[in-house]
């Protein structure tokens, strides 16, 4: 069976509560990269999961500014946020797991759906 590398962009209740469950199964899931502003719940991540010091980052933007580093990104950031690091992940070739709500409105909604299905 594959282990999935998994990074994790807002590690708030929703992003700890992901990371939990993917911990729990470290068979399929090893959580690699947390991006989190603040610092007690980054550093709990990185001890967490062993995560090393180069792969937390403050900001999601240090995260996706680098080349891809796992096969999945969670992205938990605050829900009026999860557009631009959606779009990038994306980009960079992430499957996601995006928390609801997806965008705060319809158009960035539908941006998110076919960026996905255009990169497959």
């Amino acid at each position: 069976m594959k282990q999935f590398s998994v990074i994790v962009i807002g590690a708030g209740n929703r992003g700890r509560g992901y990371s939990r469950l993917m911990g729990n199964m470290p068979e399929k899931y090893k959580i690699v990269g947390v991006a989190e502003p603040v610092e007690s719940k980054r550093r709990g991540m990185q001890k967490q999961f062993g995560i090393p010091e180069e792969a937390c980052f403050v900001d999601w933007r240090d995260i996706l500014d680098r080349p891809k580093m796992a096969d999945i990104a969670v992205i938990a950031t605050m829900d009026a946020d999860h557009y631009a690091p959606a779009m990038k992940a994306i980009e960079l070739g992430y499957d996601i797991l995006l928390e609801k709500p997806v965008a705060p409105t319809p158009k960035e909604c539908c941006d998110i759906a076919n960026a996905a299905e255009k990169k497959g």
